[in-house]
């Protein structure tokens, strides 16, 4: 494969490679991040050219073979690139993606461009010590799905389902609450055209108003339930006035009638399909594969955009504070090209979800990474909570003045002159690295990315990428076309009302279009309630049951398992039908009295023996889903505590690791004081590679401390000392003593590794496979069986 340590098995990001400030030159030594440090956030800052998006999607690269999920939201359509990782690296596979301007300009047709292509990526790949093998670990270990709010082109996502009531801890904080309901409101009345004033605004007052009284009652709400509920309130006062004072009923109209507009306009249909707003569905796939869900937005105008990134990051709130708390990271959100979304002055919708989860995703183990091209154009009280700074190229004085402030903490080892001539000189894919979690800034290069980087992909590419990954197009909602009401019969209709038991209840459904004449067909249908109870594991579920048989002549005998879920078993009924109706014959099992005894009895029969609680469980951790609990959400909590698991015995082999490593240290230093002593001052002009991959991890492991200086003076000293020292006997033996202590520095960081690795192996969710977990009812929990025969009016009968 590579001849890069497993980076992966110690839960570092392998990003590039560092600088030497003074020569500009690339080391050997490779640039590592660790993924706890992104728990406090990062923020990626450069001007056009300074390489962002190689960065930022170098860093999901990692993020993606380590297993950790993320949301993407990507205004310009340059994270669709993620997608774009082609394991075989053969000129096939990126023939498509050629721009097909590219092969004129070099004087090439599309094939050749192919092969010179994947000629690039080979060679740029090996420069960096990576090879397909290591695309091929990202694509297997986590989806790419790419959704497209507002457009079929990807997977479309539905919003209809946007207003869901927050869980009711989050009712009790009023700050939460205000966080999530205004910028809800302020960007569903942007969409529409109603620029409002949260504290002014009637419409903002009202519509949050709304939004209060059904999430208070715990209720959810669609934007259907929201045109009705501006009609009619559901409340008689707002503040101490009346209703129909604060907003007339007219006027209310007007405003339902603005919505229902946008609503109902074509362009707004493909809003309503696709798969709906779940954090846990866009983070784990339902197999339980972590998943890179990107959100391309670059084909809807500035308002669209609001609205969406607003719904998105208030749902993700409101997940988020659902969690456990965590201090590991558990996925990342990641949004490319910032600006506008979150200003230092402004206060645009998506802003107060933004700055709270900057405030409160840590604890959560949720990390956050912001890109934009000018530090100013964020809000500087949000940069406040950002711990990790990606610097690239900045030549206006402004946007390097907010960098020294952000990091004038860290400052030590570079002065605030040099740091500013620095930025406004850096050449592409060079980055100042200032962190909380490091000792001083380091400048790197980034690495070569795995994906293929093609520029923005537009929304023809995307049909294009999807229609080509069917079989990674997993959040598709799988619509069966909906079960006719009726199918045809060939008995003739009879002006005449079949005679049935008075304990069959008989009702008739509504005719949808006004007829002269209606014939009915009849439906066995039947309800129950079945109830999974299980003390020991704190279930007591009651499952609501309604089911349905043709019952016309057809029906020879009633068998349920042939019944299907009654989708209008709640819908208004009448009593009686209609004038002129016509009936079909009902089925002579339904004539008798103890026909119906026997049908109630084989439908008590079939709940018992058919009707299952279907859970999921994780024996070897003694973890098992709840009731109600979507497999994704069980997915998520078991990669949670499987991570948490693996900190705690990692955290214990580290803290081991750290002691045999500082003695070793030192008895590296003495060694090289020796030599020094024998040869006089020695000067660093190189750093031996494998020893500088072992500053790397020991340093990325070990964070700040004496190890990373201490380790860095003992790669300056090895080469040098092993050229300039080469007559004296004594000279040769200190010589023989530095390689020593170096070989046992490397051993402990291949011993390290395997031990790492073994650690990630033992909770891996491979090693702890879930399983299912089934509950039964008993006898007696099945109840409340009601037995009635359905009237359903058919429109085509033939001869009619």
């Amino acid at each position: 494969m590579t001849n890069l340590p497993r980076f992966e098995q110690m839960d570092l990001m392998y990003l590039g490679r560092e600088l030497d400030p003074e020569t500009g030159r690339t080391s050997q030594r490779p640039l590592l991040l660790k993924h706890k440090d992104l728990t406090t956030h990062a923020v990626i800052l450069g001007m056009t050219g300074s390489g962002k998006t190689g960065l930022g999607i170098g860093l999901l690269e990692e993020a993606a073979i380590d297993g950790i999920p993320a949301i993407i939201i990507d205004p310009k359509g340059d994270m669709v690139n993620l997608c774009l990782g082609f394991p075989d690296l053969s000129p096939a596979d990126f023939a498509p993606w050629i721009d097909d301007t590219a092969p004129h300009r070099q004087g090439l047709n599309r094939e050749e461009a192919a092969q010179k292509t994947a000629a690039t990526w080979r060679k740029g790949l090996a420069a960096w010590g990576q090879d397909g093998e290591r695309i091929r670990m990202m694509r297997t270990r986590t989806e790419c799905t790419v959704y497209t709010p507002g457009s079929t082109a990807g997977n479309p996502v539905s919003i209809l389902d946007s207003l869901t009531a927050p869980d009711p801890e989050a009712l009790k904080d009023n700050d939460l609450m205000g966080g999530l309901i205004n910028p809800a409101v302020s960007s569903l009345l942007g969409l529409v055209g109603v620029k409002a004033d949260p504290l002014k605004s009637r419409e903002h007052i009202l519509l949050s108003s709304i939004l209060m009284h059904y999430w208070q009652n715990l209720e959810d709400l669609d934007l259907e339930t929201l045109i009705n509920a501006v009609i009619q309130p559901p409340m008689q006062r707002i503040g101490v006035f009346p209703l129909d004072t604060f907003y007339p009923r007219a006027q209310r109209l007007e405003l339902a009638m603005r919505i229902n507009a946008v609503i109902a306009s074509p362009a707004f249909s493909s809003w309503t399909r696709g798969v709906p707003l779940d954090i846990d569905r866009f983070l784990y796939t339902t197999e339980g594969k972590p998943r890179h869900a990107i959100f391309s937005i670059a084909h809807l105008d500035d308002r669209q955009r609001m609205f969406f990134v607003t719904m998105l990051l208030n749902r993700l709130l409101g997940w988020m504070r659902r969690q456990e708390g965590s201090p590991t990271l558990r996925c990342l959100l990641y949004m490319d090209e910032i600006f506008g979304f979150f200003p230092p002055s402004a206060q645009p919708p998506a802003k107060k979800a933004m700055m709270m989860l900057l405030k409160q995703a840590r604890a959560f183990g949720l990390g956050i990474v912001l890109s934009t091209q000018n530090p100013v154009d964020l809000d500087y009280r949000g940069l406040a909570n950002i711990g990790t700074w990606f610097i690239g190229r900045l030549q206006t004085r402004q946007d390097q003045d907010r960098v020294l402030d952000g990091i004038k903490d860290e400052q030590e080892a570079f002065a605030r002159t040099a740091i500013r001539e620095m930025l406004a000189e850096m050449r592409g894919r060079t980055f100042l690295l200032s962190s909380i979690h490091r000792p001083e800034p380091v400048l790197f290069e980034t690495r070569w990315a795995l994906s293929y980087l093609r520029g923005p992909v537009s929304l023809q590419d995307i049909r294009r990428l999807v229609q080509a990954n069917q079989s990674r197009d997993q959040d598709r909602q799988d619509r069966q076309p909906d079960q006719p009401l009726s199918s045809m019969s060939p008995d003739r209709p009879s002006r005449k009302r079949p005679i049935l038991p008075p304990s069959l209840d008989q009702f008739f459904l509504p005719v949808p279009i006004p007829l002269e004449s209606v014939t009915y067909r009849p439906w066995l249908t039947a309800t129950a309630r079945v109830r999974f109870f299980d003390q020991r594991r704190g279930i007591d579920l009651v499952r609501t049951i309604a089911l349905w048989l043709q019952a016309d002549s057809t029906l020879e005998q009633v068998d349920w398992s042939m019944a299907t879920p009654c989708p209008i078993a709640d819908h208004e009924t009448r009593p009686e039908p209609l004038a002129n109706a016509c009936f079909l014959p009902v089925s002579r099992e339904l004539s008798t009295r103890s026909g119906l005894t026997a049908a109630r009895k084989a439908l008590a029969d079939h709940l018992y023996h058919g009707q299952r609680l279907e859970l999921f469980r994780v024996r070897s951790l003694k973890l098992e889903s709840r009731p109600g609990e979507s497999r994704e959400r069980f997915h998520y909590r078991l990669n949670a505590l499987l991570a948490e698991k693996a900190k705690k015995e990692t955290d214990k082999l580290l803290e081991r690791y750290e002691k045999k490593q500082a003695t070793l240290e030192e008895r590296l230093q003495r060694a090289l004081a020796r030599v020094e002593k024998e040869k006089g001052d020695v000067k660093a002009r190189g750093v031996d590679t494998a020893l500088s991959f072992g500053v790397a991890i020991f340093g990325a492991l070990f964070g700040r401390g004496r190890s990373v200086t201490g380790m860095n003076r003992a790669a300056r000293g090895v080469r040098s000392t092993t050229r300039l020292i080469k007559e004296k006997a004594d000279v040769r033996r200190a010589e023989e003593e530095v390689r020593r202590r170096q070989d046992a520095l490397l051993r402990l960081q291949e011993e390290l590794e395997e031990k790492l690795a073994a650690v990630k192996t033992k909770f891996s969710a491979a090693a702890h496979p879930e399983e299912p977990l089934i509950l039964k009812p008993r006898r007696a929990d099945v109840t409340d069986i009601r037995l009635f025969l359905l009237w359903d009016p058919v429109l085509d009968l033939p001869g009619q």
